[in-house]
């Protein structure tokens, strides 16, 4: 029974770190290929052929209890609370991810939240690491170039290019996001960004296709 009781606890392990590696790998990709075509790169010549699609893990045939749950869960609380070193931004955090995946389990959130974290910090260490590019310094005054609208800057960002509010694949976003717009303009105005050459259906229909996968993993 011993023996048992390991091996059981080790697939488990196992199947909670693919999980993770999953979701890691997709934020990866998203990353690297904004980091591309900010720097003019056509991804498209690179892909020889489209990726395979990602297969899900069996379902777990033991049952997990609430109390190893719960356990799990304070352990990554607490991994979390080391990584921000602020318990109220930690918080924020999950707070944000919930409204962003209100159908996810605690569980979930929180190792997205965690893994969202891990691959910050990675690529803040990684553009450390570059060397300074030395740029041509204005001789001009200060008081000669006009400081920048910040409120129309971030009202540009915050508002997706070409969207009917009307458009059906948006009001289908709106309700799986339960109503927020804000969410939904965000989602849409990244896949603008990642794929610039594409039309707003297309673009609806990727974000909408994402978290419904997002939703069935």
């Amino acid at each position: 029974m011993e023996q048992y009781r390991k091996s059981t606890e080790l697939f488990k392990q196992s199947v909670n770190q693919y999980q993770e590696s999953v979701e890691l790998f997709r934020h990866t990709i998203d990353e690297y290929e904004l980091l591309l075509k900010e720097h003019g790169i056509n991804t498209s010549k690179l892909k020889a052929k489209a990726p395979q699609q990602l297969i899900s893990p069996p379902p777990f045939p033991f049952k997990i209890t609430q109390q190893e749950i719960d356990i799990n869960n304070k352990y990554l609380h607490s991994e979390l609370t080391a990584l921000t070193n602020n318990v109220n931004i930690a918080n924020q955090l999950l707070t944000k991810q919930r409204q962003l995946y209100p159908g996810k389990s605690e569980n979930w959130v929180l190792k997205q939240v965690i893994s969202d974290l891990k691959l910050k910090k990675s690529q803040e260490q990684l553009h450390s690491k570059r060397p300074q590019i030395q740029t041509e310094v204005s001789l001009s005054s200060p008081s000669d170039t006009p400081l920048p609208d910040l409120k129309k800057i971030k009202r540009q960002l915050s508002k997706p290019k070409g969207v009917p509010k009307n458009n059906p694949l948006y009001k289908e976003l709106l309700n799986l996001l339960s109503g927020n717009q804000e969410i939904a303009n965000r989602l849409i105005t990244r896949q603008q960004q990642l794929n610039p050459d594409k039309l707003e259906n297309w673009i609806l229909e990727k974000v909408v296709g994402d978290i419904k996968r997002d939703r069935r993993v």
